[in-house]
C-alpha cells in the first residue's frame, strides 16, 4: 500500500532540500513531508498506507475532540483525526490542499494535514534524535529531526503511535475485531410480558387518513426513488420497478389499490414499504410513514362491511381505536392487500422477467438484521427493531418533575401511562435541537418499565446484511460500550452508527429508573 502513498505524495522529483544529503535509493529511508500551520512535519513512508482527499465524515459522539469523524475507505471504516487538534493547535478550515494521510496499521486511521509537500529520500542517519530540534512540539511525539541548512526549518518526523498515546490509547492498541451483536436484545424485549401479546404495527399516511400494516411483514422502508423504470403491460396499480441492492423490486401504488387518485408524493416524504409477499417482495408506495405502534388487540374492531366494497383491490381488514377513539387507524392485511388474482399476475409477471426481489436463502438471510434508523443532527444512528417497543410522536411539552433523577429530562403521557423521557442529544453531549417538528420518541423497555428516548427524527426501517456491519473503532470507553458496531453502506456513501440498546442506561441508572417506575410519577404528573 505504500506505493499508493508514494504516487500521491508528489508528482515532482523527490529532491533533497539544501543541507540534507540525498541517499542512494538502496540506502534511502523515504519520508513523506507535509505541512500543518507553519510547521514542516514528516512521517516515514513505511508508516503510510495512502494519501487521500478529505472524505465525507460520519460524526461519532462521546469521542475525543481530535476525532473529526469516521470515513468509508473502500469498505473499511476509517477514523480521521485532526493533527492540529492532536498537537494542541487551533483549528483552521481545510483548504484545497488539505489531505488525509492514512496510517498503515491493523486498525488504520487517518491524519488530516494542511498540505503535502514532497516525498523525500534520506539516509537513516539523517534523522537525528535531538530534543532541542522539537521546538514547540513535545519531543516524545517525534521519531527524530531532519535538519536543514542554517535559516531553513527542520523537518520533524512524527511517531504515529505516540500521537495516539493520550486521547486514543485504545485505538492505538486495537486491531480489527469481529462485529459482535448487540447484547441482551431478547432479554430487553421480553422484560415486559404483556408486550408479547400486543400487535406490532407500522402506521403511515395516505392523504389525511392513517393506515397500518403488521410490522412482522415489513422487510424495510426506503425513500421513494426519483426514477422508477416502467414495465410493459403493467397492472394499473403497478408503477414499475426499482433496483434495491442489486435486485429489482416491483413498486405498487397503495393509493390505487385503495381506489384513491394516484398522486405520488415526490417532495422527499414519499416512502416505499417493502413487504414480504409469498416467496417474493413488493414495495408499496405511501405518502409518508408515521409510527411504530404496539396495541392491545382489544382496541381493534372488524372493519364495517361498507369499507370493503370500494373500487380498489385492497381491503381494510379492521379498525384500531387509539387515544380513546380520537385516532382511528385502518389496518390492512399483507395477505389481503391485493386480491389473489392481482397478486398472482403481478408476481408471476415479475418472475417471468427475473425481477422479483427474492429473499436471500440460507445463512445470509438468517444473518440479516433490521434496524430503525434515526437522526441526531446530520448523523444517522440505528437501533435493532427487536429492542423497540414502539415509536411515538414527541409531546408538545415534556413535563419536568421535582426530585426526578438528573438523567431523566421529564415525563410524557403515553396512552394514560406516565413514561420517563431521556434526551439522546443530551446523553451524547450534543447541542440542543431547536427544530422540534419531526421529533420522535423511541420507546424501550428498561428499568422495570418503559423509557422514551427523544431523537430528532426517524427516517427509515432498514434491513442490513451481516457483511455490511463491522466493529466500530474503539476511540473511548463510553463510545465502545454504547456504539460498538457500524453499518458501512458503501454504495450509498453512508455510515450508520449502531447503538446497543441494553447500554443506553448504565446499571446505576437502570436501578434508579426501576425505583422511579415503582413510585408514583402518575400522581406527580397530575399535580403538575
Amino acid at each position: 500500500m505504500a506505493k499508493r502513498a508514494q504516487h500521491a505524495a508528489t508528482s515532482a522529483a523527490p529532491a533533497a532540500p539544501p543541507g540534507v544529503a540525498a541517499a542512494p535509493a538502496s540506502d534511502a529511508a523515504h519520508v513523506v513531508v507535509f505541512g500543518v500551520a507553519a510547521e514542516r512535519l514528516g512521517l516515514r513512508l513505511k508508516e503510510v498506507a495512502e494519501i487521500i482527499r478529505p472524505p465525507k465524515l460520519a460524526q461519532m459522539p462521546m469521542a475525543p475532540h481530535s476525532l473529526l469523524g469516521l470515513a468509508n475507505l473502500r469498505g473499511t471504516v476509517l477514523p480521521v483525526l485532526g493533527l492540529r487538534r492532536l498537537l494542541g493547535w487551533p483549528d483552521a478550515a481545510a483548504g484545497d490542499t488539505a489531505r488525509v494521510i492514512v496510517i498503515d496499521r491493523p486498525a488504520p486511521f487517518g491524519l488530516l494535514v494542511d498540505r503535502i509537500d514532497r516525498l523525500l529520500p534520506v539516509a537513516d542517519d539523517a534523522i537525528e534524535h535531538d530534543d532541542s530540534g522539537a521546538g514547540q512540539l513535545d519531543p516524545a511525539l517525534l521519531e527524530g529531526v531532519i535538519k536543514g541548512d542554517e535559516g531553513r526549518d527542520a523537518i520533524k518526523v512524527l511517531h504515529p503511535d505516540q500521537l495516539l498515546r493520550d486521547q486514543f490509547a485504545r485505538l492505538a492498541g486495537s486491531a480489527p475485531r469481529a462485529a459482535a451483536g448487540v447484547t441482551a436484545i431478547a432479554t430487553a424485549a421480553g422484560r415486559n410480558e404483556p408486550a408479547q401479546h400486543r400487535l406490532a404495527l407500522l402506521s403511515f399516511d395516505l392523504g389525511a387518513q392513517e393506515y397500518a400494516l403488521p410490522l412482522d411483514r415489513v422487510l424495510e422502508i426506503i425513500a421513494l426513488p426519483e426514477h422508477v423504470s416502467e414495465v410493459p403491460r403493467p397492472e394499473t396499480a403497478v408503477l414499475g420497478v426499482v433496483t434495491l441492492r442489486d435486485r429489482l423490486l416491483p413498486l405498487v401504488s397503495l393509493r390505487t389499490l385503495l381506489g384513491f387518485d394516484d398522486e405520488l408524493i415526490r417532495d422527499g416524504r414519499g416512502k416505499v414499504i417493502v413487504l414480504s409477499i409469498g416467496q417474493g417482495a413488493v414495495g408499496v408506495v405511501v405518502d409518508r410513514t408515521r409510527d411504530i405502534l404496539r396495541v392491545d388487540p382489544g382496541l381493534i374492531d372488524p372493519a364495517p362491511a361498507l369499507l370493503t366494497r370500494g373500487a380498489g383491490d385492497a381491503e381494510i381488514s379492521s379498525i384500531c381505536r387509539l387515544d380513546h377513539g380520537r385516532r382511528l387507524v385502518g389496518l390492512l392485511s399483507a395477505d389481503r392487500l391485493f386480491r389473489s388474482d392481482l397478486v398472482r399476475r403481478v408476481l408471476s409477471q415479475q418472475l417471468e422477467e427475473g425481477s422479483v426481489a427474492q429473499q436471500q436463502a440460507g445463512e445470509d438471510a438468517m444473518a440479516d438484521e433490521q434496524f430503525i434508523v434515526f437522526r441526531l443532527g446530520e448523523q444517522d444512528y440505528g437501533i435493532p427493531v427487536a429492542a423497540i417497543d414502539e415509536v411515538a410522536r414527541a409531546p408538545e411539552r415534556v413535563t419536568r418533575l421535582p426530585k426526578a433523577p438528573a438523567f431523566i429530562d421529564g415525563v410524557m403521557n403515553l396512552r394514560g401511562r406516565v413514561m420517563p423521557i431521556v434526551d439522546l442529544r443530551r446523553r451524547f453531549d450534543l447541542a440542543a435541537n431547536d427544530a422540534k417538528t419531526a421529533q420522535r420518541v423511541l420507546v424501550l423497555n428498561s428499568g422495570g418499565g418503559k423509557t422514551g428516548f427523544l431523537v430528532d427524527s426517524v427516517s427509515e426501517l432498514l434491513k442490513l446484511p451481516a457483511r455490511a456491519i463491522s466493529t466500530a473503532p474503539d476511540v473511548s470507553a463510553e463510545q465502545a460500550r454504547l456504539i460498538h458496531r457500524v453499518a458501512n453502506l458503501e454504495a450509498d456513501g453512508r455510515i450508520i452508527l449502531l447503538i446497543d440498546p441494553a447500554q443506553l442506561l448504565d446499571r446505576v441508572e437502570a436501578d434508579v429508573l426501576a425505583k422511579f417506575n415503582r413510585g408514583r410519577p402518575d400522581a406527580a404528573l397530575q399535580a403538575s
